[in-house]
């Protein structure tokens, strides 16, 4: 009798098929999300999970995700991970003046034990105007992504590369507390399959920022945006969001 694989072994394999079995990446946003002045000296890290829909899957088509007969249905699955995806999310908010702040993020998509492809990056600018209580915050960001070519990931293979513009409506009840109103829209380029295309991704989302215990900030967010490929492909997407800041 053989000997049983040893644990190294067998976890190389685990994620080898992993990679194998990935995800197209997902359009997770809104992007930029700046709930409230926030601080004029630090910078902000967040990580977490974000949903956003998988732009490619349209052009994919009726390619299979490995071992299951799922394919893109439009607004008859809009949970269906052929079409909407879970990702990992870091984001760097960076402070250049009271007003004016960068925002940074690397994605990677959820398919455990480690986010396999896609992977993404984005970066953006806010500018905010009001008050301490009361103001809203006008972005401006692109982002690039990409599932590297794989033919069997789930809604790909796909890239995408595009822009996204926001204006978050932010009220602060009191102080370490926001809420915000952020309707976005967004445009995309989008391959796959050696086929290109033209996205459009807008809606808007509920978001709400406060401290939770050892956290400085923990922020959660849900809303419903709507994506639309090409000339005829359009279906509705669940946006849930949940990230924790330090």
């Amino acid at each position: 009798m053989a000997p049983p694989a040893r644990p190294s072994l067998t976890l190389f394999l685990a994620l080898a098929l992993g990679a194998l079995a990935g995800c197209a990446p997902s359009a997770v946003g809104p992007m930029v999300m700046r709930l409230g002045p926030g601080s004029a000296q630090q910078r902000m890290l967040q990580a977490g999970i974000r949903t956003g829909p998988r732009l490619s899957a349209p052009i994919a088509g009726t390619v299979p995700s490995v071992g299951t007969d799922d394919r893109f249905r439009g607004d008859d699955a809009s949970f269906s991970t052929q079409q909407w995806g879970l990702a990992f999310d870091a984001a760097m908010t960076w402070p250049l003046t009271e007003r004016l702040h960068l925002h940074t993020g690397l994605q990677g998509e959820m398919f455990l034990p480690l986010p396999v492809p896609g992977y993404g990056v984005y970066a953006g600018m806010s500018y905010y105007i009001g008050s301490e209580s009361l103001g809203f915050a006008p972005s401006l960001a692109v982002r690039g992504a990409s599932d590297f070519g794989i033919s069997s990931s789930k809604g790909g293979p796909g890239s995408m590369a595009g822009a996204e513009a926001t204006c978050a409506l932010t009220f602060s009840p009191e102080s370490g507390v926001s809420v915000g109103l952020v309707p976005f829209v967004a445009v995309h380029t989008l391959s796959s399959h050696g086929v290109s295309n033209g996205s459009l991704y807008y809606g808007g989302v509920v978001a709400a920022r406060f401290t939770w215990g050892w956290l400085d900030t923990l922020e959660l967010s849900g809303g419903f945006g709507r994506a639309k490929v090409g000339d005829s492909t359009s279906w509705n997407v669940p946006i849930v969001g949940v990230r924790g800041g330090r």
